[in-house]
């Protein structure tokens, strides 16, 4: 079924307004990304943590994303992407709160893993749900701009810990606050998102005349009566982009050792004060907002394929230069910093808009859970190490091997990727499906 009136739709302020509503989830996921690295240093002064446990509490969220991701990508195909974004933030305001009466690590872990849940549940149905009723021309940029609130998220959680550490708040209540205080955009992007309307694409598989009578007039949706596709053709007939999407999520999950760690790393290295650190965190993330703003600017000119494998070869070279920076000038290592989470950004931008382009509706939940589970167990893996690699003084090597990896998954990426850029999603899938039995089956 062709959707060709809304590929050709004038971008609207109805679809800006729905942009927004979902890119509130991605600022929700950068606020809880720094706030726990914000938080740490006061953490492990008030509870004598280890390494190991530094690197569990720091990556918990991840663990829950991946069966946040998982659960919610069927959910968001059975029940459709607006019920799943009404209810997956319920599970991030509740352990935010709770969040700051604990009184052990363990309890701690357990709400970041809630915190989690909640977070991979939002970023595979919301994404989904945009790409399948924004304008082929204004796809990439709109998706792009929904990530860009990522970093813009991280940058809010920084100036809260600095307001907090400013005004003198003692180190046992200050990381409570931060942890609180991220339930109050959460309550805010639940009450907004009441005015989320149903993808039209899901409507038009699944959706009830009758329930949802208002959206099919608004879209002038007919009812697809088509064979759908089942789960196993994800490993058959679409496998390449499966992997290219994957590949794509690897990359940007190697990045949690700079998005959640940056502080610890820049008061191992660069600085002695948490002043100093919260200054020099803030830089890191201002590059970060950038690296996004560039990529929503550039993925319906230059194509996202090219943005992605330019960036994450990019990527790949900073974490090698960043590795020979460690233990030198602080300023060199600031600057490095700040150019991997540059080029880290483009990254995600380009993997968060390729996993909605690649899937048909009927499967889109499904595998953008999958694929973005890869991502939540690499950020996990990567990011877990971080600490004990900080004591055991075997971070450059790991930064080193880091480059090398991902200038390797670049060069795959630049084989098996294709374009998807000024494409409506049925013939991007149909190009894939036509591409896989060319040249996979031979």
């Amino acid at each position: 079924m062709e959707f060709k009136e809304l590929d050709d739709m004038p971008l609207n302020s109805f679809l800006i307004f729905m942009t927004l509503l979902v890119g509130l989830g991605s600022f929700l996921d950068g606020y809880d990304l720094l706030n726990v690295s914000i938080a740490l240093p006061f953490l492990i002064k008030t509870m004598n943590m280890t390494a190991p446990v530094q690197g569990l509490l720091g990556t918990a969220t991840y663990l829950g994303g991946v069966f946040g991701a998982f659960l919610f990508g069927i959910f968001s195909d059975l029940r459709g992407r607006r019920s799943a974004l009404i209810v997956d933030l319920f599970f991030f305001f509740i352990a935010s709160i709770l969040s700051a009466f604990i009184h052990t690590p363990f309890q701690l872990l357990v709400l970041r893993f809630a915190i989690g849940f909640g977070i991979g549940a939002d970023i595979v149905s919301g994404p989904a749900l945009l790409s399948e009723m924004l304008p082929k021309s204004k796809r990439g940029e709109m998706l792009g701009i929904s990530l860009l609130m990522m970093p813009f998220g991280g940058l809010v959680s920084v100036l809260v810990a600095y307001a907090l550490y400013a005004s003198g708040v003692s180190a046992f209540i200050i990381w409570r606050l931060i942890f609180a205080f991220g339930a109050v955009p959460a309550l805010l992007v639940i009450l907004l998102r009441s005015w989320l309307t149903e993808s039209p694409r899901w409507l038009a598989m699944f959706g009830d005349p009758k329930k949802h009578a208002k959206e099919f007039s608004i879209f002038s949706i007919k009812v697809q009566s088509s064979a759908k596709e089942s789960y196993s053709e994800l490993f058959s007939k679409y496998k390449r982009g499966f992997v290219y999407s994957s590949l794509a999520w690897f990359t940007a999950g190697t990045t949690s050792m700079l998005t959640i760690f940056t502080p610890l790393i820049l008061e191992k290295f660069a600085t002695k004060s948490y002043v100093q650190m919260i200054d020099l965190t803030l830089i890191v993330w201002l590059f970060a907002l950038s690296g996004a703003v560039v990529a929503a600017l550039l993925h319906d000119y230059a194509g996202r394929k090219r943005l992605v494998v330019i960036s994450v070869a990019l990527l790949g070279v900073f974490y090698v230069l960043l590795g020979a920076s460690l233990s030198k000038n602080a300023y060199v290592l600031e600057l490095f910093l700040s150019l991997a989470m540059f080029f880290s950004f483009i990254n995600v931008s380009g993997a968060y808009t390729i996993q909605t382009e690649v899937f048909p509706t009927e499967l889109k939940g499904f595998a953008d859970g999958l694929t973005f589970s890869i991502n939540r167990i690499t950020n996990f893996v990567f990011g877990s190490l971080i600490p004990i690699l900080l004591v055991s003084e075997l971070l450059k090597k790991f930064m080193w091997f880091s480059g090398l990896l991902v200038i390797i998954i670049a060069a795959i990426l630049a084989t098996i990727g294709i374009e998807t850029k000024n494409k409506s999603l049925e013939r991007i899938q149909e190009e894939l499906v036509q591409h896989n039995s060319v040249n996979w089956q031979s």
